[in-house]
């Protein structure tokens, strides 16, 4: 015990790698795991990935004969010096000795670095490759990129791109990783907004790269709005339906805006719009589960803009009208299959301690507390639900006013007589 004691150090490190949380993974499990290649040491060996083993070294390869070099020495000398460091990043450790620790970083890094640049230059791409003969492998690697627990520091990345960075200024790791992952980025009409070069401080690696590309802008916006009390917290608020009926409009963001600014003025919520695929919801869980990690008195962002959607889409006609209105691009056809997805990414997750959105909660709130806009809602729930209970209740007034039209000339007819 002594020993174990002495080892341990007061202040307990926060790594930046580690395994998702059991109440988030039990969600959906599979949207966490690798496809097709392990990157860090939490997936190394796995039987399913061993395919993508040879490619990492036939790219090692590639790359040392464009470089003109035949041994990697330097390069495992430059890993090895960071391995006590790298080691500490992860939240747990592991059977790798020193060696095999020091060639997997080798390994998924210069694969990384290599993939993301014969993506951005062809000319470095093989006739052979067969990772680029099929889109749906680029597909299952962008999303093995972005994993939580599909990492390696994001200096492992540093090191080795800048040993072999070109002359090329577009040899960039900050841009080459943005083009990769843009095609599964859920806002692509607000790419030019929400990337761009950012600074590398405090990035713990590529996942961490993509958030602060997609959050960093929403970030400053956030940073200006005051601070709520614990007495001011927010009131969720209704499905895009009721909203709806309470007389409030949806209408999509310019493509000027953040992706994650969603706003209400004048009874109208203006939401960016977003892409929903096949990948959005791995996008989402695991961006979701990077903040997880995070202090409480951090923001998350990925988080709140989640849970705002999660409580605006409660069935498949909120998302029809979301759709409708050019706020939701489908790109999986079905609105029930898109609504179940929100579902799911509402369940189990922590939102900020002071809410990015609490603002236009309330102010959402306060218009449908209006007495007017409630008799409008119930008025439209109760008697304009549907075109023929529109029709009835509109026969019904004509009856109403036929009748009180009879009934007046009856009078009259009486008080001539």
């Amino acid at each position: 015990m002594d020993n174990i004691l002495l080892d341990l150090p007061l202040t307990p490190s926060k790594p930046s790698i580690f395994r998702v949380n059991d109440d988030l993974r039990c969600v959906n499990e599979k949207l966490y795991d690798p496809k097709v290649a392990a990157i860090g040491p939490f997936n190394h060996g796995k039987d399913h990935l061993q395919k993508m083993e040879q490619h990492k070294y036939r790219y090692l390869k590639l790359l040392l004969k464009r470089r003109n070099e035949s041994s990697v020495d330097k390069y495992v000398i430059a890993m090895r010096s960071l391995e006590e460091k790298a080691r500490k990043c992860y939240e747990e450790t592991f059977e790798l000795n020193s060696d095999d620790f020091v060639q997997m970083l080798l390994l998924d890094g210069f694969f990384t670095i290599e993939l993301i640049r014969k993506y951005g230059f062809d000319e470095l791409r093989e006739r052979d490759d067969t990772i680029f003969q099929y889109e749906q492998l680029l597909s299952q690697l962008r999303h093995d990129l972005i994993l939580v627990e599909n990492q390696i520091p994001f200096f492992v990345l540093i090191q080795l791109f800048t040993m072999t960075k070109s002359g090329d200024p577009d040899d960039d790791i900050s841009y080459l990783i943005q083009l990769f992952i843009d095609d599964i980025s859920p806002w692509p009409e607000a790419s030019s907004q929400i990337t761009g070069k950012v600074s590398f401080e405090n990035i713990d690696h590529v996942l961490g790269l993509v958030y602060k590309f997609w959050c960093s802008s929403f970030a400053k916006i956030i940073e200006t709005r005051p601070v709520k009390t614990e007495e001011e917290k927010f009131v969720s608020i209704n499905s895009t339906t009721e909203l709806q009926e309470a007389g409030v409009k949806f209408e999509k963001g310019t493509q000027q805006s953040n992706c994650l600014d969603i706003k209400f003025t004048k009874g109208v919520i203006r939401i960016p719009s977003f892409d929903v695929s096949d990948e959005t919801e791995s996008v989402f869980r695991n961006l979701i589960a990077y903040e997880h990690n995070f202090i409480d008195n951090h923001p998350k962002y990925m988080t709140d803009y989640a849970f705002f959607l999660h409580c605006l889409i409660n069935s498949a006609k909120d998302v029809e009208i979301l759709r409708r209105r050019g706020i939701i691009n489908n790109l999986i056809g079905d609105d029930e299959m898109v609504y179940n997805m929100f579902n799911r990414l509402g369940k189990n997750i922590l939102t900020s301690s002071d809410f990015c959105y609490g603002d236009v909660f309330d102010e959402v709130n306060k218009h449908c507390g209006y007495c007017g806009n409630r008799w409008m809602a119930n008025l439209r729930h109760n008697y304009f639900n549907s075109p023929w209970a529109f029709i009835a209740f509109f026969a019904s007034v004509m009856l109403l006013l036929f009748t009180l039209t009879q009934t007046v000339f009856s009078v009259l007819s009486y008080v001539k007589s």
